[in-house]
């Protein structure tokens, strides 16, 4: 982000088109709840995934974690994190 890179914050929100006060409470907020739920979850997926030798795909995964672990998800959640 330009703020980052060690430009004024004024001329990065200016470019960017939001307000001073809206670009500190976007920094200073922590992650939400779905973006912890879609590491933990890319985590797992990539886990089973290994567990199997890399030979399970998108329908082998979605079933381990639908029917062996008990997560509740649509299969395409699964083939957007394969």
């Amino acid at each position: 982000m330009m703020a980052t890179e060690g430009h004024p914050v004024q001329v990065a929100v200016r470019v960017l088109g939001v307000s001073e006060s809206g670009f500190y409470a976007w920094r200073d907020r922590g992650p939400s709840a779905r973006s912890i739920r879609h590491v933990l979850l890319t985590d797992t997926i990539r886990q089973v995934h290994a567990a199997s030798s890399g030979v399970y795909g998108i329908r082998q995964v979605h079933a381990e974690l639908t029917l062996g672990r008990g997560m509740r998800l649509w299969h395409g959640t699964v083939s957007c994190r394969v």
